[in-house]
Formats: structure tokens, C-alpha cells, sequence
């Protein structure tokens, strides 16, 4: 996460660096070093030569691009080649001197002429809709991480062998590519493994799929579009931040009421979203990109139900009812008895429940149709997927039961798995549609300077 100058390695540990790359070549971009521009800055009563980043602005006018005189400059801190203001840099407006007089129109209406009432345009800039969607997505992922967490961590130290396995297919859902557990085929994670790997999901700050990470992502995208949002949410994003980054040293078995904290500013946030932000085009792309998030997640602990537990796994069923927060749900409907497919029903196929899959397919499908060039291709690929699941009927499905005789037919549950799996791919890659879509601007258009 921090730029690396490769001259400046010392010799011993340009090996060690070059193994790193090996081994995860997809999280580094090679870029040539520039020589940075000085100015003369003024620090603590003398000048100083820093590094300087200019920062233009320009304007698409449909024919071409207009370069706007002045920009933001940026200044190192210190000497050194790293302009950045995670590093204690500066920015300041940069002025452009003009040799002629200057118009002093305004666009500011003036205090003593009456406003013309209307509705706030439903546009919004590609920028504030790229970082509304992905201020939900990093929402949702946090509070799934937090919710994983804190049913894994009460049982870690108490579990036995079979409860110790369904903790490593729980925290399989999380999918994580950092994770620090020993590899099945070496052998397979203890106990002190598995707590050794939530303590680093939990409060890692360095790695890039923990709770404090993507907490700190929620108060950076927040931060780049606080002009859209309440103080009241930007206040609540910053407690967000602190609820995990300013307690690190917590005793391991007191995590779970530091995640239960962390889910209620969570839930919070989520009360905001639906109650105090107005129903334009930045709450449709962050609600969209709520939905999605969630779906994601739901399909992975989903594909652990779809393939057959044994009896010993069944404790799997609680966890996941628990992290969908539908205990009570499940409870009311089924009591106390724990099968495969009630728990499907609650967390798949009930359109009612706001935390099953059926919801979450059913709203981003009425979500996308309602944003303006839409892809119709997209909103029926997200249509087939709904269908798709709506067309399994669990009362058929022959799940096998312990102690029962194996059933026939068991050909749905395979046929519900690759479903699941042909879905954790769609999920994605119809992400990255909509991203293309509506957040990128890679068109070529001639440029001008001035004007």
C-alpha cells in the first residue's frame, strides 16, 4: 500500500522484495520515477525547497477538452521524492496572475432577489456516483466481515474438531487472498491458527481485506464526497474509523462487544441511507452497490450449504443463520430443529427477508432498470438470475439427512451448487459493467489549452 523506490532498496533486501512480487505480481503497478519540480516553500519562518505536484482541472465540452487556468498544488512534507497527504503533505489553490482586468461575474445569485424553487436535478457527476456505489459496497463488506467475526470469535477456543471445521468453511466465505492459515495441503489450521488469522482480519491496518482497512476505505471515499452527505453521516463515518483503528490491544475474547459496536454505528449508518438521504441518482448507486455487496456474500455461504454437510458440519447452519442475522426468523418458523434446507429457505428463497438472496436480486433488479441507460442486456442477465433461482423449489430437493437412507435424485443439489457458483461470477463481472458504464471516461477527445 505505500510506494517502494527500487533504488533506493538496500541490496540485502532487494531479494526478499523480488520474491514478493513473484508471489502476488496482480497487487503491484511498475511505474518510472519522475524527477519532481521544487518550490520554495515557506516553513517555520525560513524557506524550504519541497516537492510540488500541480493538480489541472479540465472541462469536456462535448467537442473537446478546456485546460481551466490555476490548480491545486500539492507539497511534500519534506524533502524527498513522495508527494502525499497521508504523509503530512499540503495542498494549496494555485493562482494564475492575469495582466488585464478581471470579470467579477458571479453565478451567485444575489441576497435581495427572490430564488426560483425547483427540485434538485437527478444528475449527479460520474465521480460522486462512483463513490456513492463504492461507499456502499465498502459498507456492506464491513459489516459482513464484523458479523463473520463476531460469530467465529466466542467459538474458537472452545471448539472442538468438527466445530473447528466449520469455523474454517465459515471463514472460507470471506474469501480472503491475505489470509495467514496454513494451506490444507501442508496441514490443516489449528485453533491458535484460526485465532492468530481473526486477530489480523479484525485489526490489521496493512492488510487489505480486514475490518480496520475497510473501515478506513468507508472514511476515505466518505471524505471524497462529503458535500453530499449530512455532518450527521460524516460524523458517524469518523466513528466508524476509530471503533476498530483506536483499540487494537483488546484482550482476544473481548472483540465480540467491540464488533457489536462497530454493527450498531453499522446499522446506523444503514437507518441514514434509507431515512435522510434524498431518493436521487447518488442513493440509487449506493444502495445498488449495498445489494450487491450483500448478494455476494450471501452466494458464498450459500455454496457451503449447497454442498452436503455431514452431520459433524451441521453447527455450520446456526453460524450462518446467526451472521444473517435470521435466528429469530428461523426460530419462529422451524424452532429449534437445524436442516440444510429451512435454512436455504430463510436465506435464499424467502422475498421477505430483507437478508436473503431472492431480496437482494429482486432489488437490484428494480434499482438498475431505473437508472438512465441502463444496459438492457445487464438488467436481463440480472432478470434470468432471479428466475433462475425462483425456479428452485427446496420442498424437492432431496438433501441428505443423517441417519436417514441416501436419497435419489439428488441431482437439485448439484444443479442448485452450480447455479451459486455460475452466480459468484455473474455478481462481479456485472459490477464491473455497470463501473465501465457509468464511472469510466476513457474516450479520446482532442485537447485545447486556454481559451
Amino acid at each position: 500500500m505505500e510506494p517502494v523506490f527500487g533504488a533506493e532498496i538496500p541490496q540485502a533486501e532487494k531479494g526478499k522484495f523480488a520474491e514478493q512480487l513473484r508471489s502476488r505480481p496482480h497487487e503491484y503497478v511498475a511505474q518510472e520515477q519522475v524527477a519532481l519540480s521544487t518550490a520554495p516553500v515557506w516553513d517555520n519562518g525560513c524557506l524550504n525547497s519541497r516537492s510540488v505536484v500541480l493538480r489541472t482541472y479540465v472541462l469536456n465540452t462535448g467537442k473537446g477538452w478546456i485546460a481551466i487556468p490555476g490548480g491545486l498544488v500539492r507539497v511534500a512534507e519534506a524533502e524527498g521524492s513522495v508527494v502525499s497527504m497521508q504523509r503530512g503533505g499540503h495542498s494549496k489553490d494555485a493562482w494564475v496572475l492575469w495582466d488585464s482586468p478581471v470579470d467579477t461575474f458571479s453565478m451567485l445569485r444575489p441576497r435581495n432577489e427572490p430564488v426560483e424553487l425547483h427540485r434538485v436535478s437527478r444528475v449527479v457527476p460520474s465521480r460522486v456516483a462512483d463513490n456513492a456505489f463504492w461507499l456502499g459496497r465498502y459498507v456492506e463488506r464491513a459489516e459482513n466481515i464484523a458479523r463473520i467475526l463476531r460469530a467465529m470469535i466466542p467459538r474458537v477456543r472452545r471448539a472442538e474438531e468438527a466445530e473447528l471445521v466449520c469455523l474454517i468453511r465459515l471463514h472460507r466465505c470471506l474469501e480472503s487472498r491475505h489470509s495467514k492459515l496454513p494451506k490444507p495441503k501442508h496441514r490443516r489450521p489449528t485453533s491458535v491458527d484460526l485465532e492468530k488469522e481473526m486477530t489480523s482480519l479484525l485489526t490489521d491496518a496493512k492488510r487489505p481485506d480486514s475490518l480496520a482497512c475497510t473501515l478506513a476505505e468507508v472514511s476515505r471515499i466518505g471524505g471524497n464526497i462529503r458535500e453530499r452527505l449530512s455532518a450527521d453521516m460524516m460524523y458517524l463515518i469518523g466513528q466508524l474509523h476509530d471503533s476498530i483503528q483506536s483499540r487494537q490491544m483488546t484482550p482476544f475474547l473481548e472483540y465480540p462487544a467491540q464488533l457489536t459496536d462497530c454493527l450498531g454505528l453499522l446499522s446506523a449508518f444503514s437507518g441514514m441511507e434509507r431515512e435522510n438521504i434524498n431518493r436521487g441518482m447518488g442513493w440509487f448507486f449506493m444502495t445498488i452497490g449495498r445489494r450487491l455487496e450483500r448478494a455476494i456474500y450471501l452466494t458464498r455461504q450459500l455454496r457451503e450449504i449447497a454442498t452436503p454437510l455431514t452431520e459433524q458440519e451441521w453447527p455450520l447452519l446456526e453460524c450462518l443463520l446467526e451472521v444473517a442475522d435470521s435466528s429469530m426468523t428461523y426460530r419462529a418458523r422451524y424452532y429449534t430443529t437445524l436442516q440444510p434446507l429451512a435454512v436455504l429457505d430463510v436465506l435464499m428463497a424467502d422475498e421477505t427477508n430483507p437478508r436473503s438472496l431472492d431480496f437482494q436480486l429482486s432489488h437490484l433488479t428494480d434499482l438498475y432498470q431505473k437508472l438512465p441507460r441502463h444496459l438492457p442486456v445487464d438488467l436481463q442477465a440480472m432478470r434470468d438470475a432471479l428466475t433462475l433461482l425462483r425456479s428452485f423449489d427446496l420442498r424437492n430437493l432431496k438433501y441428505p439427512l443423517p441417519g436417514a437412507p441416501s436419497a435419489n435424485g439428488s441431482d437439485g443439489i448439484s444443479r442448485l451448487a452450480s447455479f451459486l457458483q455460475g452466480l459468484e461470477g455473474l455478481l462481479p463481472s456485472w459490477s464491473n459493467n455497470l463501473s465501465s458504464r457509468y464511472f469510466s471516461h476513457a474516450r479520446t477527445l482532442p485537447i485545447t489549452i486556454g481559451q
